[in-house]
């Protein structure tokens, strides 16, 4: 099955918010810049704050785009559990290993070449289709080496307590939603059984703060989370929306949501910045007091959007009513929930995230479509499609260029004191190059996969 192009750009921009918002300069930018939890300047976290703001968006769109390519890798018919569970190993052992094998902070040269050593041991490892499969065993007795010699020479410390927090949460996301739909994908009433068990399950647990609870316990939060199955409200509906997809790229003319239309072309620019607008509306409604008029309007709004779509843009209109249902209960339960936020996680956090990714997705379905093969998409979904790579390039390998070669200080004069934006546009370029060189990899043919 030949690649969705759009989830590939919407996993390109997830992970380029991922990387930008770890590197802008701290303590001296807006608020809405950070996550909201995290206010400037002292950044300590302040569970009493409501709201969603960019930052917070960033990690349930990738588990939104697991989702939805779930259903797409499967089309094969070659998942099953084995393959599941070997790709949720794959995924937990990266979590400790880019850990383990970025040496970046420690003084002198040494360490940054350590570093490369590190992020070249992870392209043995991960790369798809070794040329040679001795590469593999290679490249772990490589990474085994530099991890031993970390911990003797740089004094880095090896720990089960040591990981990348997001693909660790990511392994055990995906093993449980991949085994869901697995078992559901010829019967959506069951996983929607699923779906509602699920809700049940997180408001019982949510209520009497047991997520906190376990959380507290160092010895139990290393290997369990609680949100491995909260998540699973943001996943579940984007496996659905992977079965569509699916169903219709692997139709002979292919899916093309544009070519489809029998709107004019103003009509189809109107939709996108209709939906554009919206979801910027959301996202301010979100970030201060929620109101009874706030839910009226989203509410609306969502409907109006869905009875549009469905006449101008057939093959989105099941997308637009989820997106649309999604919207009305993430405004219901933040009635009865009193707030969102993304610490604690909330239902309606995972129900209000997963609709703004539905409403992503079909902006980046008219980007892709409409604009086919312009630098936007080569970028996005180049470094889209090789995710693991594109989420370390930086740290382990940019940076430590930067810092053998002598550009660090270019980098650092990038920034001049006093001059914060400075420094967040300097930011984004670095993060840009890194996935424009992610991208260059991928037009190689060249992945990691777990």
């Amino acid at each position: 099955m030949k690649r969705y192009l759009s989830l590939d750009i919407l996993r390109g921009l997830t992970i380029f918010g991922m990387v930008f918002s770890a590197i802008i300069p701290h303590k001296v930018l807006p608020a809405w810049m950070y996550h909201i939890q995290n206010p400037p300047p002292d950044h300590h976290l302040d569970f009493s704050v409501s709201g969603i703001g960019w930052v917070d968006l960033v990690f349930p769109i990738f588990i939104f785009c697991m989702g939805v390519a779930i259903p797409l890798s499967g089309s094969s018919g070659k998942m099953t559990l084995r393959s599941i569970f070997s790709r949720f190993l794959m995924l937990w052992l990266f979590a400790y290993l880019y850990v383990f094998l970025d040496f970046s902070t420690a003084p002198g040269l040494l360490p940054q070449f350590a570093t490369l050593g590190g992020f070249g041991a992870l392209f043995m490892l991960y790369m798809s289709k070794p040329p040679y499969r001795w590469l593999r065993y290679a490249g772990g007795a490589l990474a085994l080496a530099l991890i031993v010699t970390g911990a003797l020479i740089f004094g880095e410390k090896i720990s089960i307590y040591r990981s990348g927090i997001i693909i660790f949460l990511l392994s055990f996301i995906y093993l449980l939603g991949a085994t869901i739909w697995l078992y559901t994908k010829d019967n959506h009433r069951v996983r929607l059984a699923i779906f509602l068990i699920v809700l049940l399950f997180a408001s019982v647990t949510m209520h009497y703060s047991l997520q906190g609870r376990l959380y507290a316990v160092k010895e139990i939060r290393w290997f369990f989370n609680m949100e491995y199955i909260y998540f699973l409200l943001i996943l579940l509906p984007a496996t659905y929306i992977g079965d569509l997809l699916r169903k219709r790229i692997a139709l002979p003319d292919g899916y093309n949501p544009i070519r489809s239309s029998h709107s004019s072309s103003l009509v189809k620019i109107l939709m996108f910045l209709f939906l554009l607008l919206f979801m910027v509306w959301l996202m301010i409604a979100l970030y201060s007091e929620w109101s009874l008029y706030k839910f009226l309007f989203s509410t609306f709004t969502s409907l109006l959007a869905w009875l549009i779509i469905r006449r101008s843009f057939p093959e989105h209109r099941e997308m637009a009513l989820i997106a649309s249902l999604l919207t009305m209960g993430g405004g219901a339960m933040l009635f009865a929930e009193g707030a969102v936020t993304k610490v604690p996680c909330t239902i309606s956090y995972c129900l209000f995230t997963t609709a703004i990714s539905v409403y992503l997705l079909m902006i980046s379905d008219f980007l892709a479509y409409k604009f086919p093969g312009s630098l936007y998409s080569r970028l996005f979904a180049g470094a889209g499609s090789n995710p693991l790579m594109s989420y370390i390039a930086f740290g382990a390998f940019v940076m430590p260029l930067f810092k053998i070669t002598g550009l660090i200080h270019f980098y650092n004069a990038a920034y001049p004191s006093g001059w914060p934006w400075i420094g967040t546009l300097r930011a984004a370029v670095a993060v840009l190059l890194t996935m424009a060189l992610v991208a260059l990899v991928s037009e190689k043919k060249i992945f990691w996969r777990a």
